[in-house]
């Protein structure tokens, strides 16, 4: 989807949601807690915190804590909610945006100092104090999962990079130039190139962008923990100068957060109605009919369209991990009316063999489980890998999952539709992101330099 059109698409909702105001108070109360609710889950989830969405409901609105969840992760719980109340009373004051406002959200976003691990530019461990309101005095760089470093702007260039920052973000506030999206995203962009404090940059940047928005008449943009692959393939493509993918991203769950709000405006209910839509259609899959020869025809098709292109692009990334393990592992088994089998291929290319002829030949087989375990990590910062992915093989539809690490925790559902539903290169893309992005994410343990 071009932008233009994203734009065009953004500005008829926000229309047609202003002629329905002015709200009632319980209206803008209920909005605005689905909104908050969900932007206090995702985006402190997308930095690693443990509470689980339905735990972050019951904290928030009840006060209620779970056994064995780390304190610090409440912390940036009610830190971050309590970032949002600033945001609605600063919008209020119609004021305009300073460096000592960044500074003062900074401090009620992380509540409290406190150290965290972190590594000298010759590798010895060390600990780092993290100052609420004040730019950073120590490099925050990061070491990526290939062993390059991604550099942030330094120290001592912090102060004049958000100086500038912050006069082109009033010049272009002055012009009206530049559409709101364009500007909030491009805002949060440039904050996060600067990382100008020693965390907290990624909950502060998604808070400024959804202040430029609100300000400007928009609803919050909520960046949902399952599109983190894609929101950081955007934004290091963003880093390449590519600015268009990262302002669509932002312009297109906006238009999802205008959609949230205009069912809430007509009085229709807010939750996910996509999901409803779906669970009823994958019901209605799972009820309706199919014979083995109708199935069978469909699982070779489905081979050629989905599994074959998808299996060949996550292999191709796979591999690439061998490096930071001394062995690597490859089992397949699969499951025939309750009968287990196990394959024995030691190869990616075999595992891939076998499955041409469990999904393309007469074998009606009810699921597959692969396992890739990565062991004895060259690395420090490595640790053991394991990767499990499930292909269900049901009569009416079908439906892959995949775990990492441990073989008790539940698998993460990658995908879950008919045979007849029709993958696009797209979708396919998504899907080895979100796999791929979660081995990175464990595999490089946000390692800092200083």
């Amino acid at each position: 989807m071009e932008l233009t059109h994203i734009i065009t698409q953004i500005d008829e909702l926000k229309t047609e949601i202003e002629a329905l105001r002015p709200f009632s108070a319980a209206l803008e109360q209920r909005i605005m807690q689905k909104f908050r609710l969900e932007w206090n889950y995702h985006s402190n989830a997308m930095e690693g915190n443990q509470l689980t969405f339905g735990e972050t409901k019951a904290f928030l609105l009840y006060g209620l804590t779970a056994h064995g969840k780390p304190f610090k992760d409440y912390l940036d719980i009610k830190g971050h909610n309590e970032a949002i109340t600033y945001l609605q009373q600063f919008i209020r004051g119609e004021n305009v945006l300073t460096e000592a406002d960044i500074r003062e959200l900074h401090k009620i976003l992380l509540v409290e100092s406190y150290e965290v691990d972190a590594v000298t530019f010759d590798g010895q461990p060390t600990k780092k104090r993290i100052a609420l309101g004040q730019y950073k005095t120590m490099p925050n760089h990061v070491k990526t999962v290939t062993g390059a470093v991604h550099y942030y702007a330094t120290p001592e260039e912090t102060p004049a990079k958000m100086g500038d920052l912050m006069e082109w973000y009033r010049a272009a506030l002055k012009t009206g130039e530049l559409h709101p999206l364009v500007l909030a995203a491009t805002f949060h962009h440039q904050f996060v190139n600067i990382h100008p404090f020693d965390d907290g940059n990624g909950r502060l940047a998604r808070l400024l962008m959804n202040l430029i928005l609100m300000q400007a008449g928009y609803v919050p943009v909520v960046i949902k923990l399952e599109a983190k692959p894609t929101y950081l393939l955007a934004l290091s493509k963003a880093d390449a100068g590519e600015l268009e993918d990262f302002i669509i991203l932002v312009g297109q769950e906006l238009l999802k957060s205008l959609e949230l709000c205009l069912r809430g405006a007509r009085g229709e209910p807010i939750d996910e109605l996509a999901d409803l839509d779906k669970q009823i259609a994958l019901l209605q899959m799972r009820l309706q009919p199919s014979s083995p020869t109708q199935s069978l025809r469909q699982r070779a098709r489905l081979f050629d369209d989905l599994l074959a292109p998808l299996w060949e692009k996550l292999f191709a990334y796979l591999i690439k991990f061998e490096p930071f393990f001394k062995q690597m592992i490859y089992k397949a088994y699969y499951w025939q009316n309750e009968q287990e089998t196990y394959l024995e291929p030691d190869t990616p290319t075999a595992i891939w063999e076998k499955l041409v002829v469990l999904t393309k030949n007469d074998l009606a087989v009810d699921h597959i489980t692969v396992i890739f375990c990565g062991r004895e990590s060259v690395q420090p910062n490595v640790n053991d890998l394991t990767l499990q992915l499930f292909f269900h093989f049901e009569p009416n539809f079908f439906k892959i999952e995949y775990n990492l690490d441990s073989m008790e925790d539940t698998p993460v559902k990658l995908m879950e539709s008919s045979y007849d539903y029709r993958y696009t290169e797209e979708d396919i893309t998504k899907f080895v992101l979100a796999v791929v992005g979660h081995i990175i994410k464990l595999v490089d343990g946000g390692q800092t330099l200083n």
